[in-house]
């Protein structure tokens, strides 16, 4: 943690809201630690510090490099503007470090969650299994698998270590909250293991508002809306939420980049251009790898991934655009 520079975090951090959005997200106190380099007695004194910025491996990998380096100078350069007032501090440069105390955790079941999908636990009550199924369908078109136990649940099974590994290796929880809700044993534990872990809960009122440490977070109002609806404000939650919009964007954009069919494919790429505020980090996934899938390089997919490049300042590709004449075999040159 920030000890000398506490001070000035505040200002780093809305400095580099406005100045390098990548250096901002990654910019946490909890992720700061200072590192005293030496003392030089001149003009009263001046202690000389490194800045240490702690990064998983899940945002590591997607900065290393240019990036990462631009990211160090921009964090040195706004902390050098801070402390031009204070002359008893100095900073030596930004030194950023892969690190993660992240437990990955090994089902002991068969795994139950599609690839490159976002993982969301739908914990409710067996009276509303069947709306916690429609939600989960309709998650599905939004990149996010919803786990339903009685749905996901084989009746060979023994359903307690399947439900354990579920909330070991979710990446958020949906409460589908009614009046019984929170006198059930297993629905309150469910949520109270997503809180431990310190997973995004999100409460989806039905028929009761949430309670407890549930009511820290910003609730769903169901009244009114059809399951669609629904998934629409919870995939929009998962989206917005700091906690999950990494996982959410790098899980949309593998979707697309995987896709089977061209329909599969505009399906992800209407997704990506609902949320207008995906940041270029994840567009440019895309646009470097996109030519390794063929349904990608169709003209009806190209024409949308070139205007979704277009917005983001990134170059459009005519790659494959013109299909190529066919060559009948007697003709081919030798």
């Amino acid at each position: 943690m920030l000890e000398a520079f506490k001070p000035y975090f505040h200002t780093v951090k809305n400095y580099l809201r406005f100045k390098n959005h990548e250096a901002f997200e990654l910019f946490k106190e909890e992720c700061l630690t200072e590192s005293f380099d030496h003392h030089d007695n001149w003009n009263g004194g001046i202690d000389f510090y490194s800045i240490i910025l702690n990064v998983p491996a899940s945002e590591y990998v997607k900065i290393e490099g240019e990036v990462e380096e631009q990211i160090s100078k921009d964090i040195t350069h706004a902390f050098e503007i801070a402390i031009k007032d204070d002359d008893s501090l100095q900073i030596n440069g930004t030194i950023i470090v892969l690190h993660d105390n992240e437990i990955v955790y090994s089902p002991s079941s068969k795994n139950m969650w599609d690839l490159d999908y976002f993982r969301l636990f739908i914990s409710h009550l067996s009276d509303n299994k069947r709306t916690a199924a429609n939600l989960k369908v309709c998650l599905e078109k939004w990149g996010i698998q919803g786990f339903v136990a009685h749905e996901d649940i084989e009746p060979t099974h023994e359903w307690t270590s399947v439900l354990f590994d579920a909330l070991m290796s979710m990446d958020a929880l949906c409460a589908i909250l009614v009046k019984r809700f929170k006198y059930s044993n297993w629905c309150d534990q469910e949520v109270g293991i997503a809180l431990g872990q310190n997973k995004l809960c999100i409460p989806v009122h039905k028929d009761a508002n949430p309670y407890g440490f549930l009511g820290r977070y910003q609730m769903i109002k169901a009244n009114g809306l059809n399951a669609q609806q629904v998934a629409e404000k919870v995939a929009e939650c998962v989206f917005n939420n700091t906690k999950t919009h990494a996982i959410y964007c790098n899980d949309i954009m593998r979707l697309l980049l995987n896709a089977k069919t061209e329909d599969n494919a505009l399906s992800w790429l209407n997704i990506i251009n609902h949320f207008s505020k995906t940041e270029k980090i994840y567009i440019e996934m895309l646009w470097k790898d996109y030519q390794q899938n063929s349904v990608l390089t169709s003209p009806k997919v190209l024409n949308g991934l070139n205007e979704l490049f277009k917005r983001y300042g990134l170059a459009q590709n005519l790659f494959s655009l013109n299909p190529q004449p066919q060559i009948e075999p007697d003709e081919l040159p030798f």
